[in-house]
């Protein structure tokens, strides 16, 4: 079961978290980058959404949660939340926090070394010993803990009862408005002067009395129609009470002596705006949004999860990037915004097509129609090699598009990533996202010869060669020329190899006789531009004025080829498991 209101609200709440997260790089706060401008009236300015808009989203989870739960046990849901929840908040912390932090580091003059020192830093046993930093993903680890909570109260169903019908009392009428306001007030009062907000989940008593406060309101009430109804018919006069104290609570938080009586009447005054708020939001959007479905719905409830794991890296990354150029500030702003979404979104498309990764990334996998079951696994490892030559591909030519005057008859590839590069992270980083894929590509093809010959020797020596030279590109990546240990990249060239082990392990399947020959092709050409660039054969051919096309033309070979490779395999895969899946069941013809 779903509600439409509710999903509009968790969309628009994470587009307003992604324009609040912009508006920081120009707020006097201390956030992770900022801007050449600051402009101070956004201290107050961002009590706009401040104090309800996180409160709202963990509402709007509980009552999801709660939903999910109607066909599902206990055990079940803990599962369900678990698949959904911690592969994204394990990527996120390992590859797209530090990033943010790296970033960080840098800008505020903390740190001089380079990507892969700063993995060092962080993931050392030192690092490790002052905690992984989540960044924006506190969310994510909260949304988790107070998961837990929630379903522990299902395994009480005596407990929840009692609980949903105090809710129920307690809520009803006048007692809408009234009673979850005092709760806000008073430990408004009595923990935030003494916890603030930390997002650390060890250390944040009001926050967790907030959120988790919220969020199980969320959870026990969403399901009790008389709630929503009250919502409806209260939500004109909750946007009243809502709009009367914003601009009393800017006031009090511009003014000298708004925090004056100990900070109980600017306590006060945000608990009415933070519940009044809440309440209009709930109300209208049950009222007017209810049945309000569609495709654009579905696609923008699907890339929530994405967008709100990519959004803060993508925006550090451009901040940094964006500020060289002194744009007025109007101007930047709006570039933020539009790149922020838009790659956002870009990842999200991306993403949303390679089923091995949807998980990390907080989609739900792709269901495998039932004649396609057998092998799909291998061949989502296999759509991963036919996609890194793009990737790599357009890394190579993003940064090359970054250097004006790049000569390509006298510069290396690697180059681009180096010292003296515009932009060297563009290649560094698609060459270290091209080695991780080149590893589970490996996997693929090991696991596509096993399946199609049973070879075992040789599948798990593909799987070797490919794996080896993954390492190398990622390796290479951390430690761009001319620093030595770049030279890791030695590695990726015993996936010359490769396409020989392949015809070995395909040699005695007899349907496959035009890749064996483009197989043979690639290993003889590569063969032959080896001897010409190690100049073991008519030395002079290749020399500093060329170098660089024979470069291109060796890695063009050296990448293209795997995913061609995988391509086939892929469709024989996939032919294999249409010849092997049950006939499917119709009704009986009569001739």
């Amino acid at each position: 079961m779903r509600r439409n209101d509710l999903d509009w609200i968790r969309v628009a709440a994470f587009g307003l978290l992604i324009l609040y997260h912009v508006a920081l790089v120009y707020a006097p706060y201390d956030w992770h980058i900022h801007s050449a401008h600051t402009f101070g009236w956004l201290h107050e300015a961002l009590l706009l959404t401040n104090p309800w808009r996180l409160t709202l989203l963990f509402l709007v989870s509980g009552a999801a949660l709660r939903f999910m739960t109607g066909r599902r046990s206990a055990k079940q849901t803990l599962r369900a939340r678990a698949e959904r929840l911690i592969p994204p908040l394990i990527f996120g912390a390992l590859v797209l926090v530090p990033i943010q932090s790296f970033v960080e580091a840098i800008d505020k003059g903390g740190f001089t070394g380079n990507f892969a020192d700063w993995l060092w830093h962080e993931f050392s046993p030192s690092g490790l010993a002052n905690g992984v930093p989540v960044n924006h993903l506190w969310f994510l680890v909260y949304i988790t803990a107070y998961s837990l909570v929630a379903i522990g109260l299902l395994t009480r169903p005596a407990l929840m009862q009692k609980a949903e019908v105090w809710l129920a009392r307690n809520t009803a009428g006048w007692r809408l408005l009234i009673v979850p306001l005092v709760y806000l007030i008073v430990i408004r009062i009595v923990l935030f002067p003494i916890f603030g907000i930390t997002n650390k989940l060890s250390w944040d008593g009001y926050n967790h009395f907030l959120s988790l406060g919220a969020f199980l309101f969320g959870f026990l009430m969403v399901r009790h129609e008389a709630l929503w109804a009250e919502l409806e018919r209260r939500r004109r006069l909750a946007l009243v009470i809502a709009l009367i104290a914003l601009p009393i609570m800017m006031l009090q938080a511009a003014h000298p002596g708004g925090g004056t009586w100990f900070g109980i009447p600017r306590a006060v005054v945000f608990a009415i705006d933070q519940w009044a708020t809440i309440a209009a939001i709930l109300g209208y959007a049950s009222r007017y949004l209810r049945k309000a479905q569609g495709p654009a719905l579905n696609y923008l409830v699907d890339a929530t999860f994405p967008l709100y794991l990519a959004h803060q890296t993508v925006l550090v990354v451009a901040v940094w990037f964006v500020r060289p150029a002194h744009m007025p500030a109007p101007l930047e702003a709006l570039t933020l915004v539009g790149v922020t979404f838009g790659v956002s979104l870009l990842v999200y498309e991306i993403v949303r097509r390679i089923p091995l990764i949807r998980p990390v990334w907080g989609l739900k996998p792709l269901p495998v129609p039932p004649g396609r079951a057998k092998y799909h696994r291998r061949r989502r490892l296999l759509w991963i090699g036919m996609a890194a030559p793009v990737l790599a591909g357009v890394a190579v030519v993003a940064a090359v598009l970054t250097w004006p005057g790049f000569d390509h008859a006298r510069q290396y590839l690697s180059e681009l990533g180096g010292a003296s590069a515009p932009i060297p992270l563009i290649f560094n980083g698609g060459v270290f996202l091209a080695g991780g894929m080149c590893i589970a590509a490996g996997v693929g093809f090991g696991l596509a010869i096993h399946a199609l010959t049973g070879g075992r020797v040789i599948a798990a020596l593909t799987a070797v060669v490919f794996i080896l030279a993954g390492i190398g590109l990622s390796a290479s990546s951390l430690y761009p020329w001319p620093d030595p240990r770049h030279m890791a990249i030695n590695l990726g060239l015993g996936i010359q190899l490769a396409p020989l082990l392949l015809l070995w392990g395909l040699w005695k399947h007899m349907n496959l006789k035009r890749l064996k020959v483009f197989l043979a092709l690639v290993f003889v050409v590569m063969a032959v531009l080896t001897v010409l660039t190690k100049h073991l054969l008519w030395p002079g051919t290749v020399n500093d004025a060329n170098v660089g096309w024979w470069e291109r033309g060796y890695a063009l070979i050296l990448v293209g080829w795997v995913g061609i490779a995988a391509w086939v395999l892929d469709r024989r895969l996939r032919d294999h498991a249409d010849r092997d899946a049950p006939p499917a069941e119709g009704p009986s013809q009569i001739p």
